[in-house]
Formats: C-alpha cells, structure tokens, sequence
C-alpha cells in the first residue's frame, strides 16, 4: 500500500462486499492435508507421531465480528450503511435495548436506531486471532477498529459490549454465517504507541483513537476440534496410535475427554478409525502449542522408552543440527529420559548443551540450575533470556529466586524483563502487585514494583493490562526529577516544580466535564500513578484523575520523555497486529459447519484485516507456535531513555 488512504479504501471495499454478502461464500471445496514423504524423514525421527500423520487445524484461526461500544464521551455516533445499522440494531435488540427491554439508566426508553446513533456509542469491526488448539474458556487479545468510513473520532473510554466472534469476515442477519468460535468484551485500550505508518519513532509517536484493543478480552466458547491423519491409512496403526497418545497423556484433572479418540467409518462401536479427534489436555490449557510440539514428537510405539532415550542423547552429539527436534523427541519421553539427559548439561558444544538444558528443565530437573543460572549471567542475550526463562519452568528452588534477583539490574532490556516477568510467574514475594481501577473485580490494570538498581518503567500491550516500576522498594521509592515543568495533551495535565525543594504542583482539566483540579500532587511515582487511576467515590473520597489504562500510559511516557522521571520507558513488543496480518493472508480456514462436525471443507477468505496501512511487525516462523526461542529478535521495545540522574 503506498498509503493509509489507500488502504482505507481498499480495506472499505472489500469490507463493503463482505458486509452486504457478496463474494464472501466460495463453493466449499476438502481442505488440502499435507502429506511428508517418509525418505524426507531423518531416520531418528522415524516412529514419532509426526512422522507418519498430519494434524488439521494446527493454524491460528482469525475470527471477527460486529460490535457496540459504550460510554465513548461524546466521539460516537454518526451514519452507517444501511444493512450494517439494520443488523446491528436487531442486535442489540436483543441485548435489551429498545421496547420492553431490560436498559436502565441512559439507555432507558432508547430505540436501537437512537441507541446506536448516540454519540457516545460506536459501531466497530471486532477481530482477532485464536491459537490453535486454544480449548474451552481460553482468553486472548482483541483488536477494534471503526467501520471504514466512519465519523467516529475516538474509542478511548470506551467499553466493547459482549460480541460474538465468528471464522472470518463478519456477516449479517440472512448471509450465511461460519462456526461461532469465541466472544469479546471489556474495556478498550487505545495503544499510545501506534502511528499511522505502524512505527515507533520517538517524539512523533501518537495516539491512534480509531484502532484499540481489548486486553485479555476474548474467550473460546466452542474449540475448534484438531485432527489427525494418517499418511497411508491403517486402522491397526490408528489405533495404536490412540493409545500411544492416551498412554503419553492421560487424562487428567478438568478433562473432560480422552486426549485422542478414534474417528470411526461404520458406526459408533467400529474400530476401523480413519481419522483421530485430539483434545488438548487442561494441563496445557495455557500453552497449547507446547502440546502440538510435544505430540508430533510422540513415539508410536511406547515400549522400552529408556533406548529410545539414549538414541535421543546420542544422536544429539552426533548430530546437532537436529537439536531442536531432539529435544522435543526427549521431552516426549518423559522423565525416563533424564538419566542420559544430566550428562549432557554441561557438554563443551553450546547447541546440544542447550537443547538438552531445555528437555530437562520442562522435565522438572533440578540439577539444570546451576547450569542455567551461568547460562542466564554470561551466555548471549537471546540464550539469557531463554535460560531465565526455562529457570521458571522447574519447581521451587531459592537459589532460581536469588540468581534471578541478580538480573533485575542487567543492562540488556530484554533480560531484565525476562527476569522479572519469571520471578512474577514463581510467585517472588520482591514483586508487589495492586488492582487499579474503580471496580478491584475487573481492574483496569494492574501496578506492579520491581527493585532494580536500574530504574524503569515498563508498559504490557498482550494478556493482562500491567504497569511496572522498576526501582521502586520500601524505603527506597522512585521520585520525581525536580525541578520541572512537564505539559502534555494540550495542557490538559500539567506538572510544575520551581527548585529541588518546591512541592509538585498538578493541573487537570477533565475533558468529560470541563472541571479544574489543582493540587499537590505525589512525588513518588507509583503513588501518582494511583492518582492518576483512582475514581472518587463515596466510599472513597480521596482524589483522583480517573484516567484509562491508555491515559497512564500515556502520560508515564510523557514523563520519562520529558525528564521528569529519571527511568527508561519500555513497552511490549505489539504482535497482536502482526498475528491478525499472518492469519488474514491464509487463503483458506478449515471450517466445521454447524450441524456437521464430521465434514471438514475450506471457505475462501478476501476479507483483509482493518489496519489502515499500518505496518506490523514481521512474525517469523516459529514465534506464533512457541517455537525458535533462542533466536527470538527482542520483544522489549524502548521509547525513552533516562536524560540525567537524580541528585542523590
């Protein structure tokens, strides 16, 4: 696209077709299963599970929908197309609003056309991307965008209203509609980092207010069920194929199917299984493309697991250009394999050392510390990185707290969060956490402190919304920069300090309400990010901005960038937008109709993911699947960088 008008455009057409029902529903046609030539097979790999089958519906799946968001202030509204506004206000119809509805409040005596023309709603293109494999009650990342065309000027503020998320593009009442997959709702984070051209670049980052994302917002309601097929069709071999997966993962808490069961081609009690139906087990709800891996590597036959094991170890030093597939060969043994894996934690050559570091630290072994925490202090960032990570994967061990302690000041970015982010997954009592947000239930984010020697602040754009100080301890907070004068928005927030020894005078004016608040404001930073978020009740009188997730951040950045919080500013790398780019180009999505969960077809997909020319980030093979963690590029994206140090 050579600009955003263009694409706008583009993206409005092909939006416009799929909307109104036309050219969105090709002639179904069988999803093409690709099969491996067993002589393309290295030998050793000869036996697993993903050497004699193929697995269907291992893609992400894009999924989108049509949505309503409330409680916009006064950046709503406006025209639609008619069939878009004749489907939605039989939506929301449903949900209450109109004649003999259940609205209170505003909305109360509202028709759905009046509700959805209000300014302070918004009609919106709801997508996103489900892992697959991502079974019942999964949660994940939502990304909003207006219509193409709209007079909406902004999402901030805004809350998405539960939508239903459905295969491909969103279609209207009387088009044929897809498999519902999943639905959405919460709160909207506009992302402060996003321009136009999809860059970051320093002073001329902006606010994009059309585009935002719903943090943690989706949820998987009905799971796509995955496949298995056999490369040369044998009902014997399927069946021991069954049993090998059900052997290697039994079922277990919270599950409440076997993991593989037999598809069947004359009745319901036939053993003759053409095809094999795969449940993700509970136990990897969480990562189930850990799983994927974990099965394709799965030997057939189960017996004497201790030779395959040694085979593993052998070919491991014989061959490490296959140190990848062999340490994924060796996890799926199981812990039988630890025995020939110790030796090998501290062989001379770093790529087999390392793969076999890897099988043993997901296996639970502890005597992987000693050499990761080495590996975590002076290997390469990305090897660092990945050593502290896998240090989170075993269980309990101080020495893993207090080595990773020791990283929270790394100069490198990457490995500094790395730290932090395994220390949170291991419970570190260092790491203080606070709900933010008028309702504790379903904050808005949540504030975290990490002492640090190396002060920072560092934003989360995927999961759960999260602040971080780093810097902050007892005794120790992390202050202001005086003296100052920081303006931002406009001047809608501004910040003054004459000397060093001047209190931190704020001005705020509330763009919902026109009111000026002038005060004292908190020198310690994590104290007034409180302000910033708290809403004044009754219950809670004590002042504060009632400013969105967005806002904070936004306002943090402004800050460091500014001088006045002597810290770098860090955020997340956005992969979200990246991860609907790659699914919207598939050319095709298996989908099961409902009403017919043994047919498996493929409808063709023009629709293009609403990103107004943004460029997004390059996803390379094998970030998607949980997969290349040792040659990751980073995922720590710095904006500001600390412009003087703080008198001591």
């Amino acid at each position: 696209m050579k600009n955003s008008a263009a694409a706008i455009g583009a993206l409005a057409c092909a939006a416009t077709l799929c909307l109104f029902g036309s050219g969105c529903n090709s002639p179904r046609r069988e999803a093409a299963v690709p099969r491996m030539q067993l002589e393309s097979v290295p030998p050793v790999l000869r036996g697993t599970i993903g050497a004699e089958a193929s697995i269907r519906g291992t893609d992400p799946v894009l999924v989108s929908g049509l949505g309503v968001v409330v409680g916009l202030n006064g950046t709503g509204g406006g025209e639609y197309p008619q069939a878009v506004l004749a489907h939605m206000e039989r939506e929301v119809a449903k949900g209450g609003i109109g004649r003999g509805g259940v609205a209170v409040g505003d909305l109360e005596g509202m028709s759905p056309q009046q509700f959805l023309r209000s300014p302070d709603v918004a009609i919106v293109i709801v997508q996103a991307v489900v892992a697959p494999g991502a079974p019942k009650d999964s949660r994940f990342d939502v990304f909003v965008t207006t219509l193409p065309g709209s007079s909406v000027t902004s999402l901030e503020g805004g809350t998405l209203w539960t939508t239903e998320l459905r295969l491909g593009p969103p279609s209207l009442v009387g088009a044929v509609r897809t498999r519902r997959l999943a639905e959405a709702r919460g709160p909207i984070f506009i992302n402060p980092f996003s321009e136009p051209a999809g860059g970051l670049s320093g002073d001329s980052i902006g606010l994009t207010r059309t585009r935002g994302r719903v943090l943690g917002g989706g949820r998987v309601t009905e799971p796509l069920k995955m496949q298995l097929v056999l490369d040369d069709e044998s009902h014997s071999r399927a069946r021991t194929v069954v049993s090998a997966i059900n052997s290697r993962f039994p079922r277990g808490p919270g599950d409440d199917d076997p993991t593989a069961r037999g598809r069947g081609s004359d009745g319901a009690g036939d053993r003759r299984y053409q095809s094999v139906t795969i449940n993700v087990p509970a136990a990897y709800r969480d990562d189930p493309a850990e799983f994927l891996q974990l099965l394709r590597y799965t030997r057939i036959d189960q017996t004497f697991p201790q030779e395959f094991a040694k085979r593993y170890v052998d070919e491991l030093r014989e061959n490490p250009v296959l140190a990848a597939d062999l340490s994924w060969c060796l996890q799926a043994v199981g812990k039988t394999a630890l025995p020939f894996l110790a030796p090998m934690y501290d062989y001379p050559e770093l790529v087999p050392r390392m793969a076999a570091l890897e099988a043993g630290a997901k296996l639970g072994d502890q005597r992987t510390v000693p050499h990761l925490v080495q590996l975590a202090r002076t290997a390469p960032p990305a090897l660092r990185a990945q050593s502290i990570e896998l240090l989170s994967r075993l269980p309990a061990n101080p020495n893993i707290n207090f080595a990773l302690r020791d990283l929270l000041g790394a100069p490198d970015l990457d490995v500094r969060v790395a730290a932090y982010e395994s220390l949170r997954r291991l419970g570190d009592p260092i790491i203080t956490q606070t709900a933010l947000g008028p309702d504790r239930l379903l904050p808005r984010f949540i504030l975290e402190t990490v002492p640090s020697p190396e002060p920072m602040i560092y934003v989360t754009q995927q999961g759960r919304p999260r602040i971080v100080i780093f810097g902050a301890a007892p005794g120790r907070p992390l202050r202001f920069t005086k003296p100052l004068f920081v303006s931002m928005w406009s001047n809608r927030l501004m910040l003054n300090a004459d000397d060093t020894a001047a209190p931190l005078r704020m001005r705020f004016v509330n763009s919902r309400t026109g009111r000026v608040l002038e005060r004292d404001a908190p020198e310690d930073v994590v104290e007034f990010v409180r302000l910033l978020a708290h809403r004044t009740t009754p219950e809670d009188p004590s002042p504060g901005l009632d400013l969105s997730y967005s806002e904070v951040v936004g306002a943090l950045y402004e800050l460091t960038r500014q001088g006045a919080v002597d810290a770098t500013f860090a955020t997340e790398e956005d992969r979200l937008r990246a991860a609907i780019l790659q699914a919207g180009r598939t050319a095709s999505v298996a989908d099961r109709p409902e009403g017919a969960e043994d047919e498996i077809s493929a409808a063709e997909l023009p629709f293009k993911p609403d990103l107004a020319g943004q460029r997004a980030p390059a996803v390379k093979e094998g970030e998607l699947t949980g997969q290349g963690a040792a040659t990751r590029p980073s995922r720590v994206v710095p904006l500001s960088r600390p412009t003087r140090r703080s008198a001591e």
